[in-house]
C-alpha cells in the first residue's frame, strides 16, 4: 500500500536549501552493457510488457540490475499496484542513482497518491541533491494544486543551488504540462527567467513556460524582456521572451518584436515572432509579413503566409490574390490564394471566380502531389467548391491528395458559420457531405477514412439524421487492419458513439506482438549511425540504443531492408518538427507490428533529437520525427532513439514532400 499524505516537502525542502549542495555517493558497478545476457533479459521484459518477470530485479544485489529494472517501469503505460509499492521502497536505495530512476518511473504513473510518497522521500541530509531535482520534477507529474503550491513557494534556492533550481522549475513546467497553475509559480518562472544570473539549466526550463503558458508580467517585467530582446544570443531565451510579449497587448511590445523580427539570424526567433505578432493589430504588422513571404528560408515564409490566411482582412483579399500571381515560390503561393479566397466578400463573385479557375487550373498543371494538397485546401476556402474537391478526390489515387480531399471537406462541415454561408441550401450540402464521409469511410483507406470519422465525430449532432441504420460502420470498423492502421479504428469507434449519442469509447487497445530486440544488430562495440541522404541534403544520426534498444533495433531492421528509401516527409510544423517515413506519404498507416514506447528519463532538451511517432503508448511503428528546437511537452511521452550529429541545417530546411532517398547505416 502507498504511504499517505504527509505534510512534510515543504518543511524537508527549505531545510535542504540551506544545506550546502554536496557530491553525492559514488556509483558502483552501475554500468550499461548492451552485451550483458541479464541486462539484455530486463530490457526484453521491459519489451515484452513483463512487470511480474521485472519486479524481483528491483531488490537484486548487482545496483545495476536494480537501476535497469527501475528505469524500465518508465516506460510502461500502467503499473501494477505491487510495482508502485516496491518503487517507493526503492525510493531509499542505497545508489542514489536507481533512486532517481525510481522517482522517474512514479512520476510517470501520473497517480495522485504517488507524490505523496516521493514527499516523503525528499532527502534532508544535503547530500542527494539531483536525486531531489527529480522528486521535484516527479511531484510535478503526480501532484495536484496543493503539491504546485509548496513547490513554487519555496524561495531558499539560490542560484548555487544549479540541481535543485532546475528541478523546482521543472516541476511548475510539469504541473502546467497539465493545466495546472498559481500566481506563485508563474511569479518564480519569470523570477528565473528574468534574473540573468539564473543557471541556465533552471532558466531554459522558464523560458519554455513562458513561450507556451500564460503568464501576467506587469511593466517592468516588460520591459526587462524588451530588453532581452535586444541582448540575448541564445535563441531559448530570446523565444521565451517573444511568447511572453507576443501575450502582452504592450503597444512597446509589439514594436520590439518588430525590430527582433528584422534582426533576428535565426530563422526559429522569426517564426515565433511571427506566430506572437498575431495578437496585434493586423494594420500594424501587415507589411513585414509581406515582406517575410520573400524570406530566405521556406518555414518563414510559409509562417508569414498562414499569418495572411489566418489574421487578414476583407479589404486585403484582392491584393493576396495578386501576391499569389507573382512570382513566389510554390510554398507560398496556395496558401496565399487560400487567404485570397477566405477573405474576399462574397459579392466579389468575378474575382471569386478567377480565384478558383487559377486553383482548378494550377492543380491539372501541377505534379507534386503535396502541392496539389495545398490547393485543395485553398479550394475549401470558399465552401461551394465542396462538390468540385469531391470530385478531384474521386478522380486521384494519390494517398496524399485523397487525405487532403477529406480534410477539405472536413474543414467545411465543421465551418461555424456553416447554416448562415449555405442558408436554404443547408440541408442538401449536409446530406451530400454526410455521403462523402460514409463513402471514405467504406473505402477503409486510412487516411481519408480517419479524417471522414473525425468530422463526423465533430458535427454529430447535424450529421446524425443522415445515418438512420449505423450497421456500415461497425461493418466498416472491422476492415481496419490492426496494429497498421489503429489510428483509422479508434477513430471510426469513436464516430460511432458519437453518432449514437453515447460518450467516447476507450481506445482500443494494441493487442499485437512487440517487435524482438534484435540484440546483434545494437549490441558490440560503439554507438551505430545512420546518414540519411534527402532532396535538401545529408543529415547524420546517432542512434542511442541505451536508451530505446528496440526502437533502434526496429529502425536499423527498416534500414538494412530499405523500407525508407524513396519515402517523404509528409508533416513539418515550423519550430517543431519534421515528420515522414510512412508508408502513404499523408501521415497514416503503419506495418503489422508495433514497436513499445522507450521513456527512460531524457528530456527533449535540445534540437536534433529523434522521436517515433506515435497514437498512444505502445502504438510506434515507422514514423519518426526530428526536433527542430527543445520540445520538453514530449517528455515522457514519445520515445528518443537518435540525435543528429550532422546535418541539422539539412534538417531545418526540409519541407513537407521533402524526399528520403536513402538511409543507411555507417
Amino acid at each position: 500500500m502507498l504511504i499517505r499524505s504527509f505534510p512534510l516537502l515543504l518543511l524537508a525542502m527549505t531545510l535542504i536549501a540551506c544545506v550546502p549542495p554536496g557530491e553525492e555517493a559514488p556509483v558502483e558497478g552501475v554500468v550499461v552493457d548492451l552485451n550483458d545476457p541479464v541486462s539484455q533479459r530486463i530490457y526484453d521484459y521491459q519489451n515484452q510488457r513483463l512487470a511480474d518477470s521485472l519486479l524481483p530485479f528491483l531488490e537484486h544485489s548487482n545496483p545495476g540490475y536494480r537501476y535497469l529494472s527501475a528505469r524500465a517501469f518508465g516506460s510502461f503505460p500502467e503499473l501494477p499496484s505491487a510495482v508502485v509499492d516496491s518503487l517507493v521502497s526503492q525510493l531509499r536505495d542505497p545508489q542514489p542513482i536507481v533512486r532517481r530512476a525510481s522517482a522517474y518511473a512514479l512520476g510517470q504513473t501520473r497517480r495522485e497518491e504517488v507524490a505523496d510518497a516521493l514527499a516523503v522521500a525528499f532527502d534532508q541530509t544535503g547530500g542527494l541533491t539531483d536525486f531531489n531535482a527529480e522528486i521535484l520534477a516527479a511531484i510535478g507529474k503526480t501532484g495536484e494544486e496543493d503539491r504546485l503550491e509548496q513547490i513554487s513557494s519555496i524561495s531558499t534556492y539560490r542560484a548555487t543551488d544549479t540541481t535543485l533550481l532546475a528541478g523546482q522549475a521543472w516541476g511548475v513546467f510539469y504541473f502546467a504540462t497539465r493545466r495546472i497553475s498559481n500566481p506563485a509559480g508563474n511569479a518564480l518562472m519569470l523570477r528565473l527567467f528574468l534574473d540573468e544570473n539564473t543557471p541556465p539549466a533552471a532558466r531554459q526550463p522558464a523560458a519554455y513556460f513562458l513561450q507556451r503558458f500564460p503568464v501576467e508580467a506587469d511593466s517592468n517585467q516588460l520591459r526587462e524582456m524588451r530588453q532581452i530582446l535586444r541582448v540575448a544570443t541564445d535563441p531559448v531565451i530570446l523565444m521565451g521572451a517573444v511568447g511572453a510579449l507576443g501575450r502582452s497587448n504592450d503597444p512597446a511590445a509589439r514594436v520590439a518584436l518588430l525590430r527582433l523580427l528584422s534582426s533576428a539570424d535565426d530563422w526559429r526567433v522569426r517564426v515565433e515572432v511571427i506566430r506572437a505578432l498575431r495578437n496585434f493589430d493586423y494594420a500594424s504588422v501587415r507589411e513585414p509579413m509581406v515582406e517575410l513571404l520573400r524570406d530566405d528560408h521556406p518555414l518563414v515564409r510559409r509562417s508569414a503566409a498562414d499569418f495572411l490566411l489566418d489574421q487578414g482582412t476583407a479589404p486585403d483579399a484582392t491584393f493576396y490574390r495578386k501576391l499569389a500571381q507573382d512570382s513566389l515560390s510554390p510554398d507560398v503561393r496556395f496558401r496565399l490564394y487560400g487567404a485570397a479566397n477566405r477573405h474576399l466578400p462574397l459579392y466579389f463573385t468575378d474575382i471569386r471566380g478567377r480565384i478558383n479557375f487559377d486553383l482548378q487550373t494550377a492543380y491539372a498543371a501541377e505534379s507534386d502531389p503535396y502541392l496539389r494538397a495545398d490547393i485543395l485546401a485553398a479550394l475549401a476556402e470558399f465552401p461551394w467548391n465542396y462538390r468540385t474537391i469531391y470530385e478531384l478526390y474521386q478522380q486521384t489515387t494519390e494517398a496524399p491528395v485523397r487525405t487532403a480531399a477529406a480534410s477539405a471537406l472536413a474543414e467545411i462541415a465543421g465551418r461555424e458559420d456553416f447554416a448562415n454561408f449555405f442558408r436554404a441550401s443547408t440541408r442538401r450540402v449536409r446530406t451530400d457531405l454526410a455521403a462523402y464521409f460514409r463513402a471514405m469511410i467504406e473505402s477503409a483507406e486510412a487516411g481519408p477514412a480517419y479524417v471522414a470519422a473525425n468530422a463526423l465525430e465533430q458535427n454529430a449532432g447535424t450529421l446524425r439524421a443522415f445515418y438512420p441504420d449505423l450497421g456500415w460502420v461497425e461493418q466498416s470498423k472491422g476492415r481496419f487492419s490492426l496494429p497498421k492502421e489503429i489510428e483509422t479504428y479508434r477513430a471510426v469507434a469513436a464516430a460511432a458513439a458519437a453518432l449514437r449519442g453515447e460518450d467516447p469509447p476507450e481506445p482500443q487497445n494494441v493487442t499485437a506482438e512487440a517487435r524482438a530486440i534484435d540484440w546483434t544488430l545494437i549490441a558490440g562495440e560503439g554507438a551505430k549511425t545512420v546518414r540519411i541522404r534527402t532532396s535538401e541534403g545529408r543529415i547524420d544520426l546517432r542512434m542511442l540504443p541505451e536508451a530505446a534498444p528496440a526502437t533502434v533495433s526496429s529502425f536499423l531492421s527498416l534500414v538494412k531492408e530499405g523500407y525508407y528509401d524513396g519515402k517523404q516527409f509528409h508533416r513539418v510544423v515550423p519550430n517543431f518538427v519534421a515528420q515522414g517515413g510512412g508508408p502513404r506519404g499523408d501521415g497514416f498507416g503503419s506495418e503489422d507490428f508495433i514497436i513499445r514506447t522507450e521513456t527512460p528519463g531524457l528530456h527533449w532538451d535540445r534540437a536534433g533529437l529523434v522521436g517515433m511517432a506515435s497514437a498512444g503508448k505502445d502504438t510506434e511503428g515507422v514514423q519518426f520525427f526530428i526536433t527542430h528546437r527543445p520540445t520538453p511537452h514530449l517528455d515522457g511521452n514519445y520515445t528518443i532513439f537518435a540525435e543528429v550529429i550532422d546535418g541539422q541545417d539539412v534538417v531545418d530546411m526540409l519541407t513537407v514532400g521533402s524526399r528520403i532517398e536513402s538511409i543507411q547505416i555507417r
